[in-house]
């Protein structure tokens, strides 16, 4: 396949604990009570819209099964644990750039952290960057406080390549760590 094959519908992927797949309406109550999280939203720089009710949640389930995918602009996937059926987060692949390189986000549920989940969900998504959509470099911005979320990346084959100094995050100034994958490492390895 194809780059732009990829773009259609929202690509199934499974681990062994895991199956990433697009958000429904049945998925929206457990994904709110993620992102209204504290724990979660500390993270985040306060730049994710908070919404609860039509018809914000529809628009949201239509950009980005839609519109965002169709545009190449991102590829949002629900992380479901396979076995219980149950919603635990969200990992995102988009900023494509010259169908070169992409930008790798996530967050889970604060019950499931210091599980593997998320490892488990980026090394998923990372290998499809790489195989699939033949991307030559994965890059994540995380804040320089959030040390759990740098463990993560780095189990999953990133290495840090630097700080940026008060770089905007949602709304908020952080210092912020760099960290990347390239194609030929992370196939080598």
């Amino acid at each position: 396949m194809e780059f732009n094959d990829y773009f259609v519908t929202i690509p199934l992927l499974k681990t062994d604990r895991l199956t990433l797949r697009s958000f429904c309406s049945d998925d929206i109550d457990t994904y709110l009570e993620i992102i209204y999280d504290p724990q979660v939203q500390q993270f985040l720089g306060g730049g994710v819209n908070l919404f609860n009710k039509e018809p914000h949640i529809s628009n949201w389930l239509n950009n980005i099964n839609g519109r965002l995918l169709k545009t190449k602009t991102v590829i949002t996937w629900c992380v479901e644990l396979t076995k219980e059926n149950k919603v635990i987060g969200r990992i995102d692949l988009g900023g494509f750039a010259k169908k070169s390189m992409a930008e790798i986000s996530y967050y889970f549920s604060p019950e499931y952290w210091g599980m593997g989940f998320a490892t488990e969900a980026v090394k998923e998504v990372t290998h499809f960057g790489f195989d699939a959509l033949r991307l030559h470099r994965i890059q994540a911005l995380v804040m320089s406080e959030n040390i759990p979320s740098i463990k993560v990346l780095k189990k999953a084959g990133f290495s840090e390549e630097g700080i940026l100094k008060k770089y905007l995050i949602g709304k908020e100034f952080h210092d912020t760590v760099m960290l990347a994958a390239i194609r030929e490492q992370n196939l080598n390895e």
